[in-house]
């Protein structure tokens, strides 16, 4: 017979925050020695020489109102600050320096100076978000420029209006309902522990100022078709100028061609015969260099087929580039015990995907440019 007060006894129990303690990654470690994280381009998908990454120390404030959610769009600054905060880390998480749980009815603050020059000559300043969880409202010199709700999706605002030459002043508010919302958040709950992650609010990746031509390529869609020996590309646009595609392997041409813009998009086609095909063993990518107007970017991309296809014995199989692959399902949960949600270091991303290889010696070497954008 079932002894159900021996079952419930032998539950896992649940520890309390006192007994939750903190552990620190070797990256973590060296971040809390006064380390910093490494500066490489939060973006590399679309990458400019000209910007400038505003992860570090900022200025922070969590402050109770009667109505959060309807109070952060347009709630006035706090008259003090609590201190400061490490970004791109929520204030949950210990690297942050906060350790502070932002609740449902608080809102959460960050400021800090901006030194630059005010664009001239048609360029523009973008300002940056890789992720704010969950909505957020951002100013610049107390000029409001913006909202943003979703907590996983980069954004972005153009601030050129708002800058002054020399000093500035960005000031962000964020409210996070956590597990009291409905918004989507993972197995985040404010309640933590067991099964449950450590509910976590605000900044948690780059931030980051960008500046371009008033021509610029917005955004870039890349579809290689090794198949049909092609690379089909579609940019989304700010002029009237010609996208200019070079395709390179090892910095040797491959393939080049031009497309003149057309309502807001140029698209192209690059054909690429033979393409050096891109596998977990042979991690191959090529290199992209665009030119819009005066506007400069680089990008990358990999060539190869993903899909379900019968085998030998007529089996359908999980195949890349057309030949059956298993599948090593390593459940890696993507939370690191000092960042969260947002890892300690890009090496701490390319060390999880080599420390989750099958097979040793093939997976890109540490530190080198393919393995950062890999993990990214």
């Amino acid at each position: 017979m079932l002894d159900i007060k021996r079952v419930l006894a032998s539950a896992p129990r649940k520890p309390k925050d006192a007994e939750l303690r903190e552990l620190l990654t070797p990256w973590g470690e060296a971040l809390a020695a006064g380390g910093e994280r490494a500066k490489a381009h939060p973006r590399p998908q679309l990458a400019r020489e000209a910007f400038e990454l505003l992860d570090g120390w900022w200025d922070y404030a969590i402050a109770a109102v009667a109505d959060a959610g309807g109070a952060w769009r347009d709630a006035p600054p706090p008259a003090a600050w609590d201190g400061r905060i490490r970004v791109p880390f929520s204030p949950e998480a210990p690297l942050s320096g906060v350790r502070r749980q932002v609740r449902p009815d608080e809102l959460l603050w960050y400021r800090r100076a901006l030194s630059c020059t005010k664009p001239a000559g048609g360029e523009r300043a973008l300002l940056h978000f890789e992720a704010v969880d969950y909505a957020c409202a951002v100013q610049v010199n107390g000029t409001r420029i913006g909202e943003h709700a979703g907590g996983y999706l980069p954004f972005s605002f153009d601030v050129t209006d708002a800058l002054a030459d020399g000093e500035n002043e960005l000031v962000l508010c964020v409210w996070d309902p956590s597990d009291a919302g409905t918004q989507l958040r993972g197995k985040q709950r404010l309640a933590r522990g067991g099964i449950w992650y450590t509910a976590q609010s605000g900044i948690w990746q780059s931030v980051w100022l960008e500046t371009v031509p008033e021509e610029h390529v917005v955004a870039l869609e890349i579809d290689p078709r090794p198949d049909e020996g092609k690379l089909v590309l579609s940019a989304a646009v700010r002029g009237e100028a010609t996208l200019a595609v070079r395709l390179l392997d090892d910095d040797a041409e491959v393939a080049h061609g031009e497309a003149r813009a057309e309502n807001g998009r140029c698209e192209l086609a690059l054909d690429v015969p033979d393409p050096h095909l891109w596998s977990p063993d042979d991690p191959h990518l090529y290199d992209l260099e665009l030119s819009f107007g005066r506007d400069r970017a680089t990008s990358y991309c990999a060539f190869r087929t993903v899909g379900v296809e019968p085998d030998a014995q007529g089996v359908p199989r999980f195949c890349l580039n057309h030949e059956p692959l298993f599948l090593h399902g390593v459940l890696d949960q993507g939370y690191w015990p000092d960042g969260l949600m947002t890892a300690p270091d890009d090496e701490a991303l390319a060390h999880d995907v080599r420390a989750r290889r099958p097979r040793a010696g093939s997976s890109p070497r540490p530190g080198c440019r393919r393995a950062r954008r890999c993990a990214t």
